[in-house]
């Protein structure tokens, strides 16, 4: 982990990034074979304007607003569109409006936690950003990801059981959905260790290339980057000798009874190498004995990060009351001839800029009329056909965390696993949970398959689905209902792929549909005015983190560009806010990124490579 003292972001060299420059070093080779002995031009400002236009950002989620705070150090001029009424998008937290428990009397609908690992560096250096003066830092809270005593409930197929209760040969009847022979066997080695053996090839390999300096795990991972998760595992995998399997790929029922347990319905059905990434950024490490990963979350909700940057922002421009426009949905992007960009809002007002970077989520950004927005065919394409998991959650407010204190349930944090239709539980962990003075509950939280059943019973038909979510409740903690329904004083429920400003919740692909959007949404459209940030265009997809990343290389594509008047503040900005390593071919001992006075040696930027390859004509070449 890098110095957590030093305010500035130093990021390593970790799986992601390792994910990331090979797909743009396998892009290069198959479509520039040349590329590594083709001379890179000097990066230099040619535009003379003493006054140009602002850079227009679209979207005042985690993306956009750290865009703003990138282009506010280095005297950037810019403006903020944000078609909510808020800022945070995805950033997202809903206070109930009774007062009982306040003040936690809220959940996070939206992100909640972040793990303390070298490919989060970026978020947590902004919780310490110095112009913050501590108000994000402070409010820095331990988040347990396990239930402090490790008494969350697993329940399935009407089984109920503490996780800290001892093994049973098949506590949760799992003969009577797996009929496939040799069933024993496999139940007897249990869906963790067949999970993990899955998974470890790959992950090993990973870890094994960044210790040697190599891509053959990257390599090997890729090459079944044409399979799901389940067809892997029905069609290819083949159990290692030692867990006394037979030597053959999974039956389909062992595969959804990992499935079942593991994730959630559908999920894997998405691509392995999304498993295998995933499994990496929840600690996933080689060895017997791996060190425990530190989570956190944010007092007062993670919206409070937005906030925070937020305010920055509006406290640095006093005189500029239109830096940041509410309530303004963009309809319409749209190079001009003078090759400056207009952007309109709500189909009526047109704001000119010199720039666009849209941090709108790829979905949404499909929707608004890029007709003169000079699309490549793979840009058009790579928006159609991206795919967002969806994601729902119900929060609900008690009149006590009767989860601390009846029935000597005494849960503090942690989660609980069902396969009833609410799926998982998650108990709070900010406030003061030791007392059970934080009332609000996660009382269901929802991926893929699952989410899209539960949601679709948002809004329409809420009182069936908070009486399913009481009784599910209810069941899994051994409680009456009637206690639960007198207990309860809010509710709220979220569909993050109903909400139109988002429509789903995190980028989430299947196989073989991550490669082309990452390089073709990673350099610009409209001759070099329209950039593309977002957490679903950066290798570190579904996180904070993936939109921070996204935003700084975007915010790198502008400087890099020859045209525009700030090239000189390249050192500055790589000297403030950092490298992403995946965009550097050259890392030292310490999986840093090798700087020449202070900037990257244009010979190792990738991303001035992927320009001057994909836009020669910018470069005069």
């Amino acid at each position: 982990m890098a110095d957590s003292s030093d305010p500035r972001p130093r990021l390593k060299y970790d799986a992601y990034a390792h994910h990331g420059r090979n797909i743009i070093l396998k892009h290069f080779l198959a479509n520039f074979p040349d590329h590594e002995s083709m001379p890179l031009p000097p990066i230099s400002s040619r535009t003379t304007d003493p006054a140009p236009l602002p850079v227009g950002i679209l979207g005042a989620g985690a993306g956009g607003l750290y865009t703003a705070l990138i282009l506010q150090d280095l005297d950037i001029p810019y403006r903020i569109l944000e078609a909510n009424e808020r800022v945070g998008g995805r950033l997202f937290t809903y206070s109930f409006p009774d007062s009982t428990g306040q003040p936690y009397n809220y959940y996070d609908v939206g992100a909640m936690r972040f793990p303390k690992t070298d490919f989060m560096e970026r978020v947590f250096k902004l919780f310490r950003y110095p112009p913050f003066k501590g108000e994000l830092e402070k409010k820095l809270q331990p988040y347990y990801f396990v239930a402090e005593k490790k008494n969350g409930f697993l329940d399935y197929n009407g089984v109920t059981r503490l996780q800290n209760q001892p093994r049973l040969p098949d506590p949760f009847k799992a003969a009577a959905v797996i009929t496939s022979e040799n069933k024993e066997k496999y139940i007897t080695v249990g869906y963790e260790k067949i999970v993990n053996d899955v998974i470890t090839p790959f992950a090993t390999g990973i870890f094994n290339d960044l210790q040697k300096g190599t891509d053959k795990g990257w390599q090997k991972m890729m090459a079944y980057d044409k399979y799901s998760t389940r067809a892997y595992m029905s069609i290819k995998y083949s159990p290692t000798p030692s867990l006394g399997l037979p030597e053959c790929p999974l039956p389909d029922d062992v595969v959804n009874w990992c499935e079942t347990f593991d994730k959630s319905t559908g999920w894997y059905d998405r691509a392995l190498s999304e498993t295998v990434l995933e499994a990496i950024a929840f600690g996933w490490q080689p060895g017997p004995d791996p060190s425990p990963v530190k989570w956190f979350c944010i007092d007062g909700g993670a919206q409070e990060i937005a906030e925070c940057m937020k305010n920055y922002i509006i406290s640095c421009n006093p005189n500029n009351p239109n830096v940041l426009l509410y309530n303004s949905k963009v309809t319409s992007i749209k190079l001009n001839a003078n090759s400056t960009m207009d952007v309109t809002t709500n189909s009526a007002r047109h704001h000119e800029f010199s720039h666009v970077i849209s941090t709108l989520p790829l979905g949404v950004l499909r929707t608004i009329d890029l007709t003169d927005a000079e699309l490549s065919p793979m840009q058009s394409n790579a928006l159609r056909e991206l795919t967002y998991g969806p994601s729902t959650k119900v929060g609900m407010q008690f009149k006590t965390a009767w989860w601390t204190k009846i029935k000597d349930l005494d849960i503090v944090g942690g989660q609980s696993y069902t396969d009833r239709p609410i799926r998982t539980i998650v108990y709070p962990s900010f406030g003061d949970v030791q007392k059970g003075k934080t009332t609000t509950l996660i009382a269901s939280y929802c991926w893929t398959d699952d989410a899209d059943r539960l949601g679709s019973m948002i809004d329409k038909v809420d009182v069936p689905l908070k009486e399913r979510v009481l009784a599910d409740l209810a069941a899994i903690h051994n409680l009456e209902i009637d206690f639960l329904r007198d207990q309860l004083i809010g509710y709220h429920a979220w569909s993050w792929p109903h909400d139109p400003l988002t429509m789903g919740a995190f980028a989430f692909f299947g196989p073989a549909k991550y490669e082309n959007l990452y390089t073709s949404l990673n350099t610009f459209a409209a001759n070099g005015h329209l950039h593309f940030a977002g957490e679903a265009i950066s290798v570190r997809h579904a996180w904070v983190e993936g939109a921070l990343d996204s935003a700084w290389r975007a915010v790198s594509e502008l400087l890099t560009d020859p045209r525009n008047p700030w090239g000189d503040r390249l050192e500055k900005f790589y000297k403030n806010w950092g490298v992403n390593p995946e965009w550097v071919s050259k890392t030292d001992k310490h999986g840093l990124p090798v700087l020449k006075d202070g900037k990257i040696d244009r010979q190792d930027d990738l991303l001035l490579k992927h320009m001057v390859l994909t836009h020669p004509a910018l470069f005069n070449l």
